[in-house]
């Protein structure tokens, strides 16, 4: 799901260049081909930047890592930087939703200013859920 949904996303910002680089349309075939292409070159960064990132000692990447992938992968950072700042930006026609997505708490905590909350026991840590037996869940 996670995979067909990226994909997609890959497709239709393959086709967003291609619209903006002046193509009125594009094949299915050729678009899938270029989107394939992205992905490798996406991957091959992603790869790039951990490396760099491993070999510094670091955890996180940063530009400069990323920079040296784009040199790995031989990329001119200068005329990387020429296309962008001589292309118009193409907004994503999509709305794409935050990730990971918020769930409600299931895991019963009190509300701050509850009953339960006030009358806990200095013992038991805040993050324990309150216990409740049969018979006050009756009541």
């Amino acid at each position: 799901m996670c995979e067909s949904y990226s994909r997609w996303l890959l497709r239709v910002s393959v086709a967003q260049v291609c619209q903006a680089l002046g193509w009125d349309s594009v094949q299915l075939s050729a678009c899938d081909l270029l989107t394939d292409v992205l992905q490798h070159y996406l991957h091959a960064l992603g790869r790039g930047c951990r490396r760099y990132c491993e070999l510094y000692g670091r955890t996180d990447p940063i530009l400069e890592d990323v920079e040296d992938a784009f040199k790995l992968m031989g990329v001119n950072l200068h005329e990387l930087e020429d296309y962008i700042l001589n292309i118009e930006p193409v907004t994503f026609t999509h709305q794409i939703p935050s990730f990971p997505v918020s769930k409600n708490n299931v895991l019963q905590f009190p509300q701050l200013g509850s009953k339960d909350a006030e009358e806990r026991k200095e013992y038991i840590p805040d993050y324990m859920p309150p216990i409740v037996s049969s018979q006050e869940g009756e009541k």
